[in-house]
């Protein structure tokens, strides 16, 4: 099979709430917002540009089933980002865990339903 040179996978979400995003993946992850033109948020990491989220505003008022969405973003400190979520009230799904196969991780829904696991390595 042809290598077909894919350099970076971006994880797109709608949202019904464009101003909740931004609180949640700037406020809470501390991702960089990196273009806002209204109808599309492009967060990066600001120790990795190329790791990006993109939150496209529901212009056609579809229900959202965002339950489905499932993304992992790796972090150096999970532990802090655990509080942040109790002190912001951000809701936790699955606790701070040690798990076997060597990652101490969590699970939030962000604004807009999507399941959000952020984990570190041990």
């Amino acid at each position: 099979m042809k290598d077909t040179g894919i350099q970076r996978v971006v994880p797109n979400i709608y949202s019904n709430d464009i101003e909740s995003s931004k609180q949640f993946y700037n406020g809470f992850l501390g991702m960089k917002l990196a273009m806002d033109m209204g109808w599309i948020l492009t967060f990066i990491s600001n120790d990795n540009p190329t790791a990006q989220i993109s939150v496209f505003k529901n212009t056609g008022n579809k229900p959202l089933d965002n339950t489905a969405i499932f993304i992992s973003v790796e972090v150096s400190n999970v532990d802090y980002l655990y509080n942040r979520a109790k002190e912001q009230k951000i809701e936790i799904v699955y606790p701070l865990t040690n798990e076997e196969w060597g990652v101490r991780r969590f699970f939030v829904k962000d604004p807009n339903g999507a399941t959000i696991n952020i984990l570190m390595h041990l």
